[in-house]
């Protein structure tokens, strides 16, 4: 391989020729420089190829063999005759006051995007956690310039910046995250959501039961449909069923109740989805109490209510339970029933819609994970920064 294909395929150092090569134990050194060539001055667009003076600029590009690779690049500085402004040599493989070549940038957006730590990165491309902190502000992720028609947000723990829970945006149709807010403060959302001009665009805002969120859609999204995430609404009856199972269960002799904490899935389970033993399994369990049996029925109703096709059938199914619910008289659904009752008709409107909390949820757990990995976050911006550009990568390689 010639010296140019070298540089060209394997350092990916277009135009670059090596002018010495340096092996030491630590790392390889290669001292390079770009071919003199006609420019156009910045200034007055003259050409020229007349030289002013070289300097030397130490530049980190991706190891070869495990090895650090560092380039000693002698940039070439022209002088326009015209106008007399100097000026350095166009360079196709670093950018403007860069220490990285183009190669290691984008390793390390690679790497962003599959949330390793930046002090792994820093290892990995043999950098420093200031280096990749600077590649990162290189593609910042601005505020969205307009909202989408379906906007879904929630609240997160992220101990940033002294606040405690941060406020996430997200489109799931598009299964995007919008933005990061530093905080859930009612003042800090409508400040932001009053900056765009399109709210009348959003045709629904899907949530869960947060009354301060219901009064903020309400406000900023009148002509939306307001959609409870229905796996909010199930944690109600299967919280109500629990609290049962563990009041019955205290009555019994230790091998039962044993047998029964054990089985808890078995009994806060649809039955439809349970295989013929196991609901032998639950059918044992149930003989133990009347109450048992009978929250096991309701929960059963419940969910009949929850797999309902359309709003009208669910409603129809709702009316069957709350009948039920007060007839059996059970105070470990007060609070499943209250709930129902306060945020029925949008609870409804997720059995006409396709739309959930779904993927916000599962942003949510991405963010802990990449908040895990990184020990924590105590500055907000570079917080943000580091999950948009995990879930939204502005990076020209992505």
């Amino acid at each position: 391989m010639s010296g140019k294909e070298y540089t060209t395929e394997l350092l990916k150092l277009e135009d670059a020729q090596i002018e010495r090569m340096e092996k030491a134990e630590e790392e390889i050194i290669l001292q390079i420089s770009l071919k003199r060539k006609m420019h156009t001055c910045p200034r007055c667009k003259a050409k020229t190829d007349q030289v002013h003076d070289y300097r030397i600029r130490t530049v980190r590009d991706l190891s070869i063999r495990g090895k650090p690779l560092t380039l000693l690049y002698r940039r070439r500085r022209y002088f326009c005759p015209s106008c007399g402004k100097s000026f350095s040599e166009t360079c196709a493989f670093l950018g403007k006051y860069q220490r990285f070549t183009y190669q290691v940038i984008d390793r390390i957006m690679q790497l962003l995007h599959r949330r390793w730590s930046m002090k792994d990165i820093a290892k990995d491309t043999h950098t420093s956690v200031s280096g990749v902190s600077r590649c990162l502000a290189l593609y910042p992720q601005g505020k969205p310039s307009a909202l989408p028609r379906v906007l879904s947000f929630d609240e997160f723990k992220g101990n940033a910046n002294g606040e405690r829970f941060q406020w996430i945006l997200t489109a799931p149709e598009e299964r995007r995250i919008l933005d990061i807010l530093p905080d859930r403060k009612v003042s800090t959302i409508q400040s932001y959501l009053r900056s765009f001009p399109n709210r009348q665009d959003v045709q629904y805002v899907v949530m869960d039961m947060n009354q301060g969120y219901r009064d903020i859609a309400k406000v900023f999204f009148p002509q939306a449909k307001i959609v409870i995430d229905r796996f909010h609404v199930a944690r109600y009856c299967t919280w109500a069923m629990d609290d049962v199972r563990r009041d019955v269960q205290k009555h019994l002799l230790p091998a039962s109740r044993k047998h029964f904490k054990r089985s808890r899935r078995l009994l806060i389970a649809r039955r439809a989805s349970l295989s013929e033993d196991d609901r032998a399994a639950v059918d044992v369990m149930l003989h133990f109490s009347e109450r048992l049996y009978q929250t096991y029925a309701l929960k059963e109703l419940f969910f009949q209510f929850m797999d309902a096709k359309s709003s009208s059938a669910a409603e129809e199914l709702l009316s069957k339970w709350f009948d039920a619910c007060d007839r059996l008289q059970l105070h470990e659904f007060s609070a499943c029933r209250r709930m129902l009752k306060n945020w029925k008709p949008y609870i409804l409107n997720a059995f006409d819609c396709s739309y959930s909390n779904a993927f916000t949820e599962g942003c949510n757990n991405a963010i802990k994970a990449l908040k895990r990995v990184a020990f924590g976050f105590r500055n907000f911006s570079n917080f943000r920064a580091r999950i948009l550009q995990a879930a939204n990568p502005s990076h020209p390689n992505f």
